[in-house]
């Protein structure tokens, strides 16, 4: 889940990548202030078909991280459970292109660096399989890890297809697919001052010798094939009117920021905070790693090439609907 946000700041606007948005996402973003150091639990996302190759790869150390996330954030609301455990994520270390290390395309999942796609995917996924406050135990700890990895790939890929050709490599189609699925609501076109352009989004196959994976000539042909034509519908905030919607904004909220860059929707992702009526940026930046930058309205606004934000609402999991009891039969008449 990762589109061409090809996450560089400024000038280097077109380098760096993200595993989410297109396996670069565009960490176009000034570093900002430096800050240093209960929803129920959605139900196992059945595995997608085909999806065998795709046990999750945990780096380093991210499974013990997760579990530890998982339990820690047990009895928090959804969108408190997303910025505290973004808190604690401030201070580690930004890396790009990192899902497309090593042969072959993984579910792989990496709590220890972020590039800023990843960083907000794996929140939302994280928090979205959390256990109940009361459970607990080996079994528990398990279950949710199992639906950490699940969630990841149903927003990551396409119909939970773990492959880069069905890599979520745009931002409006991540967020466009994860409404689908019940995630989020996007809701931007319900702000004031709210506008919505037609964008065409042809940066990969436009710059296949940046990425790594777009040298084998099946995944070359695929993404071409799959851009030819492809125009979306983005919905923004211009920057000029984002001072107006503050009011209606809250913690947790995900955040992109729209681009005019050919072939781009969205340059940079990441969650807002707000904290005593200030309004807040928890992302992961090049060169800052996981930051949090002061007044979203003055960091919008010292991006290059940024006309507007995307916000949309993490939504927490709907409880499944309970069965209805058979009527008793109607009395016979006499």
């Amino acid at each position: 889940m990762t589109s061409p946000q090809l996450r560089w700041i400024g000038p280097l606007l077109l380098a760096a990548g993200t595993a989410g948005f297109l396996a670069a996402r565009l960490g176009a973003s000034p570093p900002g202030d430096v800050a240093g150091p209960a929803a129920s639990p959605a139900a196992v996302p059945a595995p997608a078909s085909g999806a065998a190759a795709a046990a999750p790869e945990f780096v380093a150390g991210s499974r013990s991280i997760a579990a530890a996330a998982l339990a820690g954030s047990a009895g928090l609301p959804l969108h408190l459970a997303l910025v505290d455990l973004a808190r604690q994520w401030i201070g580690r270390p930004y890396s790009a292109f990192s899902l497309d290390r090593g042969p072959g395309e993984r579910l792989r999942i990496d709590l220890t660096r972020f590039d800023c796609f990843l960083f907000v995917e794996q929140l939302l996924a994280l928090a979205r399989s959390r256990p109940e406050p009361a459970q607990g135990g080996p079994a528990e700890e398990r279950a949710a890890l199992q639906r950490f990895g699940e969630h990841v790939r149903r927003l990551r890929y396409a119909d939970g297809q773990v492959d880069y050709c069905t890599r979520q490599h745009y931002f409006s189609l991540w967020a466009e697919a994860a409404e689908r699925q019940g995630y989020l609501v996007n809701l931007t076109p319900y702000l004031p001052g709210a506008r919505s352009w037609n964008r065409r989004l042809d940066f990969l196959s436009r710059h296949a010798d940046r990425y790594e994976p777009m040298r084998q000539p099946r995944l070359r042909a695929c993404i071409a094939a799959k851009e030819r034509n492809l125009t979306v519908a983005v919905p923004y905030l211009p920057l000029q009117q984002l001072p107006q919607a503050l009011g209606s904004l809250r913690s947790g909220d995900i955040f992109g920021l729209v681009t005019r860059v050919p072939g781009l929707d969205v340059t940079h992702v990441g969650l807002i905070e707000v904290t005593d009526g200030r309004v807040d940026a928890l992302h992961a930046a090049p060169g800052a790693g996981v930051i949090r930058s002061r007044d979203l309205t003055r960091y919008a606004g010292r991006v290059e090439d940024v006309v507007g934000l995307m916000v949309l609402r993490p939504l927490p999991p709907q409880p499944a609907p309970k069965a209805t009891q058979p009527r008793p039969p109607a009395a016979a008449p006499r």
